[in-house]
C-alpha cells in the first residue's frame, strides 16, 4: 500500500504521504456524517419517527454496495470500451 502511495506522490496525484492520509480522512469523516444524516432524515420524515433497526441498516449498507458495484463496472467497462 506504501508503495502505491508513492506512486501516487511521484506521479503528482498528492503533494505527500501526510496529505493523502488528511485527505482519506476527512473523505471517511464527511460520508459518517452523510450517513447519518440520511439516516436521521429518513427516520424524521419518511418513517415518522421511529428508528431503522439494526438489520434495516445493514441491508441498505448491503443495497448501497450493489448500487456502488455496478456503477463501477459500469465506469470500468466504459473506460476499456472508449
Amino acid at each position: 500500500m506504501l508503495d502505491e502511495l508513492r506512486k501516487l506522490i511521484e506521479a503528482g496525484e498528492a503533494s505527500s504521504l501526510s496529505s493523502v492520509i488528511n485527505e482519506t480522512l476527512r473523505s471517511r469523516i464527511e460520508s459518517r456524517r452523510q450517513a447519518r444524516q440520511a439516516r436521521e432524515y429518513i427516520e424524521e420524515h419518511l418513517l415518522g419517527g421511529e428508528r431503522l433497526s439494526e438489520a434495516e441498516v445493514v441491508e441498505a449498507r448491503g443495497m448501497l454496495a450493489a448500487v456502488r458495484a455496478r456503477a463501477a463496472a459500469r465506469r470500468s467497462s466504459g473506460a476499456t470500451a472508449g
